[in-house]
């Protein structure tokens, strides 16, 4: 009974420490966004449009920060419990450093289940959703983010771009537009065609369309022709469409691996859908690895660590994880590693690493 009191008063109190500064992180990363924001403030694009575009980008902002939270947070809580002789009190008891350390695992991962929630539906459509809005603000050109891609009007006509597909050839990102379908409506006579095509390429000049299928009404049948390819007459500029993409980071798992289905039957590059997915499926392992990477810096010498020296070792452990997690994930595009392999092995290192310590010390 004494060992389950324990382990929910560590992980409460690691819960809390995490809470509070993934809070912190949270707002910080608003205020600075809203500066940014601000920056670029226009007369079609004002404060209250700044604040609200930022708004929507709080939780994909939530859900970033949340790993590096998760470190910091149990080493401010947890720590805190150690300048206080708790955990000295604990360790007499007969409470194991490894005990305590999964005490504060448990307490995490109470938090992380519901990031995930965010992470998953409702950053990516808030992220959406945010993008349309400052371009439409901007521009005057409505652009919405769905499930089903992206739309937006064209005089008379609505375009649905279904596969907006972001590749990255030498370090330069472009994006490509597959499946488009453009309803074409007439003031008097409501829907008149539908036209759908594989492709849109701008060749510098101008939109084509390619594989072409137009289906037109007329009073009183159908016609549909198809065409290999023919010009897009439209005014939508390249570089409003390529800015309204969302990047692979920013889309749900699912919208991932319709993706990755797509360009894999038509032999596309999907290395950077590849590495976004599985990014996203680790990240409660990240989470787990940090806070463990952690749990050493409480137990040694924590009665004489002060909060700042706390936050400073959790930064630089957090700081030099996410450079050298950055450095597999540019390996698995140079060398076409498995992103799987390449992404896995910093978390087990680390992870890794923090078990063996944990389990020598006494």
């Amino acid at each position: 009974m004494r060992i389950r009191l324990v382990d929910r008063y560590i992980g409460r109190v690691a819960l809390l420490g995490i809470a509070a500064v993934w809070v912190v992180l949270t707002s910080l990363y608003v205020v600075f966004n809203l500066l940014s924001e601000l920056r670029n403030a226009q007369a079609d694009y004002g404060t209250g449009d700044a604040l609200w575009f930022v708004l929507l980008t709080i939780p994909r902002m939530a859900y970033q920060v949340f790993p590096v939270s998760a470190l910091l947070g149990a080493l401010v809580g947890v720590g805190g419990l150690a300048a206080a002789n708790e955990l000295v009190a604990f360790r007499t008891s007969g409470v194991s450093r490894s005990r305590l350390a999964v005490a504060a695992l448990a307490g995490t991962l109470v938090l992380t289940a519901p990031v995930m929630i965010v992470g998953e539906w409702v950053a990516p459509a808030a992220e959406q959703q945010a993008r349309a809005f400052r371009l439409s603000e901007m521009t005057g050109q409505a652009i919405i983010g769905g499930p089903r891609g992206m739309w937006m009007r064209d005089g008379n006509d609505i375009v649905n771009i279904q596969l907006p597909i972001l590749s990255a050839d030498r370090g330069q990102q472009s994006v490509e537009f597959k499946k488009v379908v453009i309803y074409r409506f007439d003031e008097g006579e409501g829907l008149t065609a539908i036209t759908r095509a594989e492709n849109a390429i701008h060749d510098g000049e101008s939109w084509v369309l390619e594989s072409i299928r137009d289906v037109e009404f007329g009073r009183d049948a159908a016609t549909a022709k198809f065409t290999e390819r023919e010009v897009w007459p439209t005014d939508v500029r390249p570089e409003l469409l390529d800015s309204a993409v969302s990047r692979p980071g920013l889309l749900s798992l699912r919208a991932l691996w319709d993706y990755l289905v797509y360009l894999g039957e038509n032999e596309l590059d999907d290395r950077m859908y590849r590495v976004a997915f599985w990014e996203k499926v680790l990240f409660p392992f990240m989470v787990i690895a940090l806070v463990l990477a952690g749990m050493p810096f409480v137990f040694a010498q924590a009665r004489s660590q002060s909060i700042g020296v706390r936050l400073f070792i959790g930064m630089t452990v957090g700081g030099v994880f996410m450079i050298v997690n950055r450095a597999f994930q540019k390996m698995s595009g140079v060398y076409d590693f498995s992103p799987l392999l390449t992404m896995s092995v910093p978390i087990l290192l680390l992870g890794l690493g923090a078990v063996i310590v944990l389990r020598r010390s006494v």
